[in-house]
């Protein structure tokens, strides 16, 4: 390898994902130098397994150019949503798209390049450079020139996904280093392949609940067009489910008969963190967007929407730190306030709502979707703005109770009450890093009050 050389710039983005593309789509132009660096192959960058789903609402709200093209695959009207025995179909409306998510990724990346992004693939940041408690660069493994280099910086912005293997090397006492339970965690794997015949109901992605066949999590057949799904499970991670690739075969049949097994397009797994976000996602010089930063959907793991959200607010944070020249925690923490209020607290009061599910039986679920406990639109509400609203439930109480199962109404009512309160501490977010620590021992109590509520 060649001597290690400097370089300088304002921003280093480390990751060109979502997250990543989406942070210098919104510095581009701005006067700023930025470089972004992928440890990814140009034509590869963004490819990652996932539903590839993403709302129309995410687009519109950023102001992110929709998909088109190739980068189209298809266009969503709404979700339907099945219980474990298949004999109830719960049907949310809403628009959306589904992805060539690796050509949208690029067009992105190519677009802020076009405006002054500098872009490196097949690079890695080797080790952050910190002084006094600050980050102020990384160096790099530039594997197309076989360069060491040595980058200075006033912000480095991680998006290197769930392997988090830039902030890992910082000091775990720090914040942005905190680690993830395997229990707010998904498994998951999918498959693209063509159909033996046309999808029916084709613009609707299907989503089916079970504990039996996807512990913890669910199975998808997202329609790519008129003969071609993307069809996968996830299952919650450290509870010793075993593999996987044994559910994928034993249930692919049931989920997705239609299905070409001879004409698979693609395959992959990932690891996915559903969890409320990280606690800060800004220290001295450094923000953290994306998957690293736990900005996944915990219920349905959706994460490429939540991912331009993060790095929207990161662009805007960034902007405005160099406007008053304060790179510290500080002058960064409004990234932190502006992803909860744009995202965040519906996140956390959605990890609530994830924990509860998580503990349900197929025989709950089946229930409390037939005598419809929860409506479509309850559901919807819960999945827009984090709040899970019971009129209907409470109109049920008696009948409930007297059909024998009076404690799946109870307990949601202590999920709606958490949820309730979980939302309301983010949304009362600390104004400034000293209050942090107290602030983050509220929301450790109060998730440790609610498991303690709904395991009894």
């Amino acid at each position: 390898m060649n001597s290690l050389k400097e370089l300088k710039y304002d921003v280093l983005i480390i990751g060109g994902g979502f997250a990543g593309a989406s942070t210098a789509y919104h510095l581009a132009g701005h006067g700023l130098k930025v470089l972004l660096i992928d440890s990814k192959t140009w034509n590869r960058i963004g490819d990652k397994p996932c539903g590839d789903a993403v709302s129309k609402a995410h687009f519109d709200r950023l102001g992110m150019p929709y998909p088109r093209g190739d980068e189209l695959e298809n266009k969503i009207s709404g979700i339907k949503l099945y219980s474990p025995d298949m004999e109830t179909v719960w049907t949310v409306k809403g628009e959306g798209f589904e992805l060539n998510a690796p050509a949208y990724n690029q067009r992105i990346l190519r677009e802020a390049e076009a405006k002054g992004v500098e872009i490196w693939d097949q690079t890695t940041a080797v080790k952050p450079i910190i002084d006094h408690d600050t980050v102020v660069g990384a160096v790099l493994n530039n594997r197309r020139t076989n360069e060491e280099v040595t980058v200075y910086t006033k912000v480095v912005v991680e998006a290197t996904g769930y392997s988090r293997s830039f902030r890992s090397k910082l000091p775990p006492v720090l914040p942005v280093a905190e680690d993830l339970d395997e229990r707010d965690t998904d498994i998951a794997y999918r498959e693209v392949l063509l159909t033996k015949d046309d999808v029916e109901d084709s613009d609707y992605l299907r989503i089916y609940v079970t504990q039996k066949a996807s512990p913890g999590g669910y199975w998808w057949y997202f329609p790519k067009g008129k003969d071609k799904v993307n069809v996968g499970l996830g299952i919650q991670g450290g509870m010793g489910y075993g593999s996987i690739h044994e559910y994928y075969k034993k249930y692919l049949d049931t989920y997705a008969p239609d299905v070409d097994k001879n004409k698979l397009l693609v395959k992959g797994g990932a690891l996915v963190p559903t969890r409320r976000p990280l606690y800060s996602m800004v220290w001295n010089g450094i923000i953290v967007v994306g998957d690293s930063a736990y900005t996944v959907n915990p219920v349905h793991g959706g994460g490429k929407g939540s991912a331009m959200i993060s790095g929207y607010c990161a662009a805007r944070t960034i902007l405005s730190a160099y406007e008053t020249g304060d790179f510290t925690t500080n002058g960064l923490w409004n990234m932190n306030l502006c992803y909860i209020n744009e995202y965040g607290a519906k996140q956390a009061s959605l990890d609530i709502f994830r924990r509860f599910l998580q503990k349900l039986t197929d025989e709950d679920i089946d229930y409390g979707m037939k005598r419809k406990v929860i409506k479509e639109e309850d559901l919807l509400e819960a999945s827009e703005k984090g709040d899970l609203h019971l009129s209907a439930a409470d109109k049920a109480m008696r009948v409930i109770s007297a059909l024998g199962r009076p404690s799946l109404l109870f307990k949601l009512k202590t999920v709606a009450d958490y949820m309730k309160r979980i939302k309301q501490l983010y949304l009362n977010y600390p104004q400034s890093p000293t209050m942090l620590n107290q602030w983050k021992e509220s929301v450790d109590r109060t998730i440790l009050e609610f498991n303690n509520a709904i395991s009894n």
